[in-house]
């Protein structure tokens, strides 16, 4: 999908002004940028470098170029072998897996079956990898190259949560601070504002197709954009609607974008005052007008939801609409919550993330926002700590499953079972628990969607996440860059050539 040609005018003189004189001060790139390292700019850094220690979207795409998983998902969301040649279900409870021979971690080793039993016992012992492996009971090497994966009940999705769970050598640190992996890049360094890798020679699948890559965080859309046109970056993700607007006008450079698996969502924290209150939660809620926030924060790049997963995974339910515009109804609400002269909230996010037009609809029912961004990494771990009442972020479900919210996101915390790993508003429903671990052992997938369905139509009433809209991906590309966008949104440097 293309940036329709009636926002290109619009947003030339408007963005262009201060674009081209920050493009004229800035020094082009020394040398010929084939010489140079590839250069993809991410919205953000990276919370840990650890595979076990990251349940987040920026780590993941960091990570992905160094470590491998079991299995793993092309473009399009297929499940594909990865690091295992195939596998087999002897029964309802017992995967049987084979590795590729032959395969070697970025120290010379050979990956075998004792490095994927103790990548399972490592991450058992993180919480924050314990959500992939909720069901879990049991890993046990049988030989060399195969093992077998136990389960406690039946577990459909087993292969899309092995997806994401990176293998790491037998004898990895108890913190992995410089990552060693089985992956087509060897890590080199964590500089202030980028990850340098370089390519590993020895990948199973044959060289990467560029030998030294650089991911740069650089948390603003317009910055990404002013670095991709002074020739410093080669592919910048996620732009905003109207940098990408602009860019389609320049030679040069072209915009990709793609339907995704995010949504943005409003998370309020329920045990806490005023959100305690299910008609302040409601008043909220009636309050936004999602298809003016898709018009005005997206250019119309992207569709309002009324549920927690976007129509491209598995358990969205079709008749879950958004809620209708009602303000005289959300300060009648308001007013009958003790708020008739309304109230103050402070909205937290991070970096680089417009918070105004939300602001000002909620000001609009008498509901006053003071905004507060931080870098990423801050926010994470504000947000894991529980510190934050009041939040605008987005969720992208990876595994194209509903399980990937419901289990991580909305089940009350369970570290010990591996529920509630992102639950960062302590979250708590037990009859929306007992719908999401009955989803999670139903072998029979239409009654399995019709439980996820289920849930998320509770977590809409609850009202305690308030989903905004799904937006289309946008990417800008350097003229001579070969790539296509990915379903899951993320940004591998081994699928980037020029």
């Amino acid at each position: 999908m293309r940036i329709p040609p009636s926002y290109r005018e619009d947003f030339r003189s408007l963005i262009f002004g201060s674009i081209a004189f920050a493009v004229a001060c800035t020094p082009p790139p020394a040398g010929d940028a084939e010489l140079r390292p590839l250069r993809i700019a991410l919205h953000g850094d990276p919370s840990t470098l650890d595979p076990h220690l990251q349940a987040e979207v920026i780590a993941h795409s960091v990570l992905g170029n160094v470590y491998e998983t079991l299995v793993t998902f092309d473009a399009e969301m297929r499940l594909q072998p990865s690091l295992v040649e195939r596998w087999e279900n002897p029964d309802d409870l017992v995967w049987r897996f084979r590795l590729r021979s032959g395969v070697r971690f970025h120290d010379g080793r050979t990956l075998t079956s004792e490095d994927v039993v103790a990548s399972f016992a490592r991450a058992q012992s993180h919480p924050e990898s314990k959500s992939a492996l909720v069901a879990i009971a049991e890993v046990r090497a049988l030989d060399e190259l195969d093992f077998e994966i136990h389960t406690e009940t039946p577990y459909p999705i087993l292969l899309n949560k092995l997806a994401f769970f990176f293998i790491v050598p037998r004898d990895a640190p108890a913190v992995i601070r410089h990552p060693l992996g089985t992956g087509p890049y060897r890590f080199v360094a964590y500089e202030a504002d980028r990850v340098r890798l370089e390519a590993f020679d020895e990948h199973w699948r044959g060289p990467p197709p560029e030998s030294d890559v650089e991911l740069c965080f650089v948390s603003d859309s317009g910055d990404r954009l002013r670095r991709l046109l002074a020739g410093d970056i080669d592919l910048a993700g996620e732009l905003a609607p109207e940098h990408a607007a602009a860019l389609e006008v320049e030679d040069g450079f072209r915009v990709e974008s793609r339907s995704g698996l995010a949504v943005a969502y409003l998370q309020m924290k329920p045990a806490v005052a005023p959100f305690s209150d299910p008609r302040v939660r409601q008043a909220f809620d009636l309050a936004l007008d999602r298809e003016r926030l898709v018009a005005e924060m997206l250019l119309g790049q992207g569709r309002p939801v009324g549920q927690m997963v976007s129509p491209n995974i598995f358990g969205f339910a079709p008749d879950l609409a958004p809620a209708d515009h009602d303000l005289a109804e959300a300060r009648r609400l308001l007013a009958a919550a003790g708020f008739g002269d309304g109230l103050d909230v402070v909205l937290e996010a991070r970096d680089g993330r417009d918070m105004v037009p939300v602001r000002d609809q909620l000001a609009a029912a008498g509901i006053r926002v003071e905004t507060v961004s931080r870098p990423w990494s801050e926010m994470y771990g504000r947000l894991q700590s529980g510190a934050v009442d009041f939040y605008l972020g987005t969720w992208v479900s990876s595994a194209g499953d509903a399980s990937d919210l419901l289990d991580q996101k909305v089940h009350s915390r369970d570290p010990e079972r591996g529920y509630g790993t992102s639950n960062s508003n302590n979250y708590s429903h037990p009859e929306i628990d007992r719908l999401i671990e009955a989803s999670g052992r139903l072998l029979d997938m239409t009654q399995r969607r019709q439980l996820l369905q289920q849930a998320l139509r509770a977590v809409a009433e609850d009202r305690a996440f308030l989903p905004l809209y799904t937006p289309y991906v946008l990417y800008g590309v350097r003229q001579g860059i070969e790539w296509m966008p990915r379903q899951d949104e993320q940004i591998n440097a081994f699928e980037v050539r020029r």
